[in-house]
């Protein structure tokens, strides 16, 4: 191909996108001739050099961040259990300010404006449009209750935008109550992404670092989606879980 070495592995660890006519060469090298084949990938090609709405967060937020929002773009069905915090795609911008200074004294402002603008967008881009994905969602009871800033109104606000989401065609909200016992969930909050036809999913997993971390492999994602099932029957249905989110807001007073 005559490449110097430095672009190969830009092009291979994903800092660059390979463009048409190199992609062309490159197919024409790899002898793969199939006409239908050769296209998509051309397209893919093309559409790898569009610029989307996450990319102005480049050199503000992890990479591994950025992916899983442009895998979360093109999903179809999106299934979050969290144990701990309000998914990301529901949290009220109050509630998600309060997560992004959780723990610092003394907080960098423009960074925790930042971080909350773009978990907004997050939702906006996901949500707002014509064909959103089927977002089905279990969410610990202890979650209900715990004040992410010691401030009631602060999660009167976030259980409230809760149950009008509920009311959503594309939205599917569980809650696991409090007696509901032990289940397979407790090691962690995880996310799984389905894509259309291609029935490709990924698998994503938060940590305390914040870190977000990537898993393809088929045999993983199918262990944790039958985990996701078992949750979704052990928690309660649809209704009675709103009927617990209105429960949870008149405790708040």
């Amino acid at each position: 191909m005559e490449w110097s070495l430095s672009k190969l592995i830009r092009i291979e660890n994903g800092t660059v996108a390979i463009s048409v006519s190199d992609l062309r060469s490159l197919l024409s090298y790899y002898s793969v001739r199939d006409a239908e084949r050769v296209e998509d990938l051309l397209n893919l090609a093309r559409a790898a050099k569009r610029r989307m709405w996450w990319d102005e967060y480049r050199n503000e937020l992890p990479a591994p961040l950025l992916a899983f929002t442009g895998f979360e773009h093109e999903a179809t069905q999106i299934y979050s259990w969290s144990p701990i915090l309000m998914p990301g795609l529901v949290q009220t911008e109050r509630y998600a300010r309060a997560v992004n200074t959780m723990g610092d004294k003394e907080p960098d402002t423009a960074s925790v404006d930042r971080n909350t603008e773009f978990r907004m967008r997050r939702q906006r881009e996901i949500f707002g449009r014509d064909d959103p994905p089927h977002f089905t969602a279990v969410i610990e009871e202890s979650v209900l209750r715990r004040l992410p800033d010691r401030d009631r109104g602060t999660m009167r606000e976030q259980i409230t935008k809760l149950v009008e989401l509920a009311g959503r065609p594309f939205m599917h909200l569980h809650v696991m109550p409090l007696d509901a016992g032990m289940n397979r969930g407790w090691d962690g909050s995880f996310t799984i992404m389905e894509f259309g036809d291609e029935d490709q999913v990924f698998y994503s997993q938060g940590n305390p670092s914040g870190q977000v971390l990537l898993w393809e492999e088929q045999d993983t994602v199918a262990r944790f989606r039958k985990i996701f099932g078992d949750l979704v029957e052990q928690a309660l249905d649809e209704e009675e879980s709103v009927a617990l989110m209105r429960r949870v807001l008149d405790d708040l007073g």
